[in-house]
């Protein structure tokens, strides 16, 4: 009964209010530069392969886990390592959103050029807002609250993706775009008065160790930081063109691993559970020098390009679904009130569902039957490109099943990401493996506009089924049908420990 009455009084308490709000802050801006974004530069006449271009601009959400340990090292001089950290960020994304807002996106490379840029500082500023706000997170919730803390803060992010996938459509069939710009930058200055409002870290920073970034690693992030916004700046310059870019990326990615695979083993005993990185060594290379340790070469090389391809097919349509029921003359009311609305309904239907069909048939099992749901919901959109007309009830049935394809898809991936994880490097692991898979959404799937321009819409989507193929024909290989998954079998770790129920 006590710790039922505190979990009561948590939910009261102005930690949870201010963890809602900072929840809503760090999902504001991440629709604002890709898919709300995509509709402003449809409706000015963008040439559609340069729309999805842009998604190569979300790479600073799959790299920032290279610059988190900076935030430790450096503390500003006002309202600690954490809130200084929020309200540094936050201020940047109110000016960087309400300059995009008097921005007016055209077919000119030199205008989406510097849009390019303003939404390369959008996502530089709101990647390393989350990294912030997860520690401030962490640090102010005791273990009690630390649940119902992360579902608050869960709620709140997902409220601002409606807002800005649902509303702003609505709202930029009655005023103009720059007008809806304008209205989420202020609603991104309500976080820095969010972030002055909220609680105060609790835990002193003697608590834990803090990461000790030596001169050499803060070069060393520098120049990485440097050498992808270079390789950014290039493409969208024309100075680069996408095969190089891409061929160059996967060297940066060959060239990680194998540098990792190059330090001395006897470097992993020195890492003990529980333990934040020590160092830029332990934060980036460590992790993957533990995992090809633990799994060889040949097999965890196809653990990677299994987390690459799975949901390769269902980025394809993610990151062109809007564009294309643009093109054949749905409303941006109409597909905010669906794709944004009925879909979010959707997805999370998906994934409630898929936490309790993974407990029934186990974990291996779920990743074949999610990964063919996933692959023929793409079907939907097929049957809506072939339709004479604008079919209102395929496009629900269409949206429905696709959303909830990726709800049970995501849910499903989560886990397995979690699976591969070592105790010693959990949070440093999964930040890995996610950033791999956020660069099959953000990066293979930036060509889809030029993909689906030349191949029209119908043979596109069936493309995208075959593009899902790859991931799947991996699955044999990293989670055969009867066998359970590995860490299943660890002594100590029983199924109900993998979701969480103990």
């Amino acid at each position: 009964m006590e710790e039922i009455k505190a979990l009561r009084q948590a939910f009261q308490s102005r930690k949870m209010g201010a963890l809602l709000l900072l929840g809503f802050a760090s999902g504001l801006p991440l629709f604002l530069t890709s898919r709300t974004l995509q509709m402003w530069m449809q409706d000015a006449k963008v040439d559609i392969g340069k729309i999805t271009l842009f998604g190569l601009l979300s790479l600073p959400y799959s790299l920032k886990f290279l610059w988190s340990p900076l935030l430790d090292r450096f503390v500003p001089p006002f309202l600690g390592a954490r809130r200084g950290w929020l309200v540094i960020t936050q201020i940047g994304l109110v000016l960087a959103i309400a300059a995009l807002a008097f921005q007016q996106p055209a077919q000119s490379d030199q205008v989406l050029q510097f849009l390019a840029i303003n939404c390369l500082v959008i996502t530089f500023f709101s990647a390393t807002q989350d990294i912030a706000g997860d520690a401030y997170r962490t640090d102010i919730l005791n273990p009690l609250e630390a649940q119902p803390g992360a579902s608050v803060w869960v709620l709140g992010y997902r409220i601002a993706l409606f807002i800005t996938s649902s509303l702003a459509l609505v709202l930029a069939d009655y005023i103009p775009w720059n007008g809806v710009y304008l209205i989420m930058a202020v609603l991104m200055a309500g976080g820095i008065l969010t972030t002055l409002w909220s609680p105060p870290e609790t835990k002193l920073s003697d608590d834990r160790p803090v990461a000790p970034v030596s001169t050499k690693d803060v070069i060393f992030i520098i120049m990485i930081t440097l050498l992808v916004t270079g390789l950014l700046g290039g493409v969208f310059i024309g100075f680069i063109p996408q095969p190089v870019f891409y061929w160059l990326l996967a060297g940066l990615l060959v060239a990680w691993i194998a540098a990792s695979l190059l330090l001395p083993t006897s470097l992993l005993s020195e890492v003990r559970e529980g333990n934040s990185p020590q160092n830029l060594q332990e934060a980036i290379f460590l992790p993957f020098k533990e995992f090809f340790h633990r799994f060889g070469i040949t097999q965890a090389s196809t653990i990677l390009a299994f987390i690459l391809l799975y949901k390769l097919g269902d980025s394809l349509v993610g990151i062109t679904a809007n564009l294309f029921l643009r093109e054949i003359n749905f409303s941006k009311t109409e597909i905010g009130a669906i794709q944004a609305g009925i879909g979010f309904i959707a997805t999370t239907f998906g994934v409630l569902a898929g936490g309790v069909i993974m407990t029934k048939i186990n974990l291996n099992r779920s990743l074949w039957i999610f990964g063919l749901l996933q692959l023929f919901s793409n079907l939907g959109y097929y049957a809506l490109a072939i339709a004479d007309k604008k079919d209102y009830s395929l496009l629900v049935l269409a949206v429905n099943i696709e959303n909830f394809s990726a709800g049970l898809v995501t849910v499903a991936t989560v886990a397995f990401l979690m699976n591969l994880c070592n105790h010693r490097f959990t949070t440093t692991q999964f930040a890995l493996f996610s950033s791999l898979m956020a660069i099959s959404r953000d990066v293979l799937s930036a060509p889809a506009g030029s993909w689906a321009q030349a191949t029209g819409w119908p043979s596109f989507f069936l493309l995208s089924i075959v593009a899902a193929l790859p991931g799947l024909l991996l699955l044999p290989f990293v989670a055969p049908w009867n066998q359970k998954p590995a860490a299943l079998s660890r002594p100590g770790l029983e199924e109900e420990d993998l979701w969480g129920t103990k």
